[in-house]
């Protein structure tokens, strides 16, 4: 009886057709070959925001899609589609309840990204993982800020703790300055982990290239010692031995060295993952390859939509660490010590208290 017009969509846009009207029917009419193109354009809609995360460009992604699929071209609406939809499952990701994470360990890092048009400046982008208790790995946030800013990293963690963020056991950051300020203040009852991959970088670029294998040996001698006190004392011995000819280096391992060590009072299964920034460094190396699809981005969410999707991407490869009941034990012994005594603000800290709280 007549026919209605409608609109089907597809990857590469949008076609008129007109659909057959019924009368006095007991059913109206129904196109089975009409679903079947409908389901296929949802499945492409599907696949384009995929390929984009997996850091396809858009002219990469028509190529595949004409080469495989036939589409000559994806249309703009179905490339905003997929941008808003990036856009909405970050919103809710970045503002989501983190009380259900029992958090072990705090990996804390950033890395720089060129985020505005019309500019060639980078700018900074936050990024914190953690371990929980179950030995699981989880992508707990993701913001805008500066590396080296107290202001912006107190920012960044008093919002996972406003959304429910435990005290972790250990925190692994590298040794910026602005870090070390907001650990004192916002996880005063967590052990600080100082990346030893940043730290054996600065103390070789201080000594002459030709005793560089020599001194990385003996530093790693410290580094994975047998336990805490044993690392200890290799360090305070190799610094003793060379502070007169190499002052500068010297000085730089003594310093934060019960950070830098703190990794040996953990379990020994544990200590390869939780003894430097290294996987979320090589995680935000990845993010950044795949960004560069998008020389620039033309909002702040943008950038950092496609930074959390990517992120997501990777992280759901993402290994966890074993769990057993003597390493739950020994875990518990040592977060029970650390809530012993409150540990002082950088204000009131004398050597004597550094003294009091360490474990």
């Amino acid at each position: 009886n007549g026919y209605e017009p409608a609109a089907i969509s597809f990857g590469e846009g949008k076609i008129q057709v007109e659909l057959p009207q019924t009368r006095e029917t007991e059913f109206s009419f129904r196109s089975v070959i009409l679903e079947l193109w409908q389901r296929r354009s949802e499945n492409l809609e599907k696949l384009i925001p995929a390929l984009y995360v997996k850091g396809l460009s858009q002219r990469d992604i028509e190529r595949a899609l004409k080469e495989n699929l036939g589409v000559d071209k994806v249309s703009r609406s179905v490339v905003s589609k997929s941008s808003k939809k990036i856009y909405s499952d970050f919103d809710q990701w970045r503002k989501r309840d983190l009380s259900g994470y029992k958090i072990l360990y705090l990996f804390l890092d950033s890395h720089y990204l060129a985020l505005r048009q019309g500019t060639d400046k980078k700018e900074g982008v936050l990024v914190a993982w953690g371990v929980t208790e179950e030995g699981k790995k989880v992508l707990l946030h993701i913001d805008r800020g500066e590396r080296e800013s107290y202001d912006c990293w107190k920012t960044f963690a008093e919002d996972m703790k406003l959304r429910g963020l435990n005290g972790p056991l250990l925190v692994i950051v590298d040794g910026n300055s602005g870090l070390k300020k907001m650990l004192w203040e916002c996880f005063s009852y967590s052990l600080i982990q100082r990346c030893q991959v940043h730290k054996m970088r600065n103390i070789l670029s201080k000594l002459p290239k030709d005793i560089h294998t020599k001194m990385k040996r003996l530093i790693h001698s410290a580094f994975y010692a047998r336990d805490y006190s044993e690392g200890l004392r290799i360090a305070r011995d190799i610094i003793a031995r060379f502070e007169d000819e190499f002052p500068s280096a010297m000085e730089c391992l003594a310093e934060s060295l019960e950070d830098v060590l703190c990794v040996l009072k953990f379990p020994a299964t544990h200590r390869k993952s939780i003894r430097s920034t290294n996987l979320l460094e090589r995680l935000l190396g990845e993010s950044k390859r795949r960004t560069k699809v998008s020389p620039r981005f033309p909002t702040e969410k943008s950038c950092l939509s496609l930074v959390y999707a990517v992120l997501i991407d990777v992280s759901a490869h993402w290994h966890g660490l074993k769990m057993t009941p003597k390493i739950e034990e020994d875990l518990a012994v040592l977060r029970a010590s650390c809530r012993k005594q409150k540990i002082p603000t950088p204000e009131l800290v004398q050597p004597k208290d550094l003294e009091l709280v360490k474990v």
